[in-house]
Formats: structure tokens, sequence, C-alpha cells
């Protein structure tokens, strides 16, 4: 999925850093989501929302995972689910910080 994204980012026009600061990221973490071939739905829909595209299939905005109940194929696709998880909290956390400081 993290290839698909790169594509939807790179026909978009929009600079890498443009999208790391719309989306409260880091740059490099931009590209490590291109890498991710598991990247979770939920970033994939903040790219969406910022590109104003559509990347994930009509049914995945509708239909639930399976990745909440513990319905993974495979160790790599858990761990991947809860990196992109992690990585998410912790740059949510990193916005409050430096809301806080403002």
């Amino acid at each position: 999925m993290g290839h698909t994204v790169e594509q939807a980012v790179r026909s978009s026009g929009m600079s890498i850093t443009a999208l790391a600061e719309k989306l409260k990221v880091s740059r490099k973490t931009i590209y490590n989501y291109f890498e991710d071939e598991d990247l979770d739905d939920n970033t994939v829909r903040r790219f969406e929302k910022i590109l104003n595209v559509m990347i994930l299939p009509e049914s995945a905005h509708h239909d639930k995972s399976t990745k909440g109940d513990g319905g993974w194929n495979s160790p790599e696709k858990e761990a991947a689910y809860w990196r992109a998880k992690y990585i998410d909290l912790l740059e949510r956390y990193t916005q409050l910080l430096e809301k806080g400081q403002e």
C-alpha cells in the first residue's frame, strides 16, 4: 500500500515537505510510510483527505478491517499495524506537546 500512496503523492505534485507539514509528521515518516506495504487504512485515509484523491478501494471506506479483532494473516502484518499505530500516537503526542509550548 505504501508504494500506491507514494504514487498518489507524486502524481499530486505536492512536495514531501508540504505534505509532512499538513500531516504533522516528519519527512522521514512520510518516506517510511512509502516503504510500508501494510500501511494501515487510517493513515491512508489521512493521505486521501489531504491529497483529495481516492487510494483505498471504495469498500475499504465502509468495511471495517479485521485488524482490531486479531484476524491478522501473519505476524508481520500485525507488527506493521501496531508499528503504524505507535508512530501515529507518538506524532499526535508530539503535536500536543508543541501546542502546550505555544
